[in-house]
């Protein structure tokens, strides 16, 4: 019964998401249906069309909120997210837009911790590692993801650049995790039996930038583990730079 209200709430999740994205999509059509003119961007002073980040890599600092006060997490947890998105223009101009695409993305999180099931109840939490362990507690995870976001531009300045932000959600389904320890010898293990770990995730993002550097946030609103699964509630965040090539 347990596992039928978690994937209740899953589809349920995910049909919420995709009546917003369909919105949001409807929505951005309408606007540019508006205007008769055909949409595009104005080319810049010296004939090239403006910078778009229609390529976005990101590299982030990780981190899950919500550990047992027990288990120390390390400071360096890191991932990469690396997204192709489509600019659609709303405004003549091209200083608003819709842009929405595809994308991978990693997480790899430090702890001195585990996790382990607790008691009879079957739920996982994190737990101090035994002293038999050197280095335990990294796990990463990896997720195709559909990140979609409203745009806003400033105009060029006179190095053909500008300042923008950029406002929208992402969801994504999980395609693998393990967890890694290595051992008072050197010994490296990995576990891949991960049941309780969610199977989707989406939150909001946002990115805030000159040219081809921004600065950009992600916050995981579904759990780190299925509803019900875990102890206490644990959640994810991402903080970092973009890359835009072009």
């Amino acid at each position: 019964m347990t596992d039928e209200v978690t994937f209740d709430r899953e589809m349920y999740s995910m049909k919420l998401f995709s009546t917003i994205l369909l919105v949001l999509i409807i929505c951005s059509s309408a606007a540019a249906q508006s205007d008769s003119t055909k949409v595009e961007p104005s080319k810049s002073k010296m004939g090239k069309k403006p910078h778009l980040d229609m390529l976005l890599v990101d590299l982030n600092l990780d981190r899950l909120i919500g550990i047992n006060s027990s288990v120390n997490q390390k400071w360096f947890g890191r991932g990469i997210a690396v997204n192709l998105m489509y600019d659609h223009p709303l405004q003549r101009d091209g200083r608003v837009s819709f842009a929405i695409g595809g994308g991978f993305t990693s997480h790899n999180y430090y702890t001195d911790g585990l996790v382990q099931k607790s008691g009879t109840t079957q739920k996982v939490k994190f737990v101090k590692q035994p002293s038999s362990i050197k280095d335990g507690g990294k796990i990463s995870l990896n997720y195709v993801d559909v990140p979609f976001e409203f745009r806003f531009r400033t105009a060029e300045d006179n190095r053909e650049q500008r300042w923008k932000v950029g406002v929208g959600a992402k969801v994504g389904y999980l395609l693998n995790v393990h967890e890694k320890t290595i051992d008072g010898k050197g010994r490296k293990s990995k576990l891949y039996y991960y049941p309780h770990a969610a199977k989707f995730r989406y939150g909001p993002t946002v990115r805030v930038g000159y040219g081809a550097i921004m600065l950009t946030g992600f916050y995981s609103l579904s759990t780190f583990f299925q509803d019900g699964k875990s102890v206490n509630p644990i959640n994810a965040f991402s903080l970092g730079f973009t890359i835009s090539p072009f």
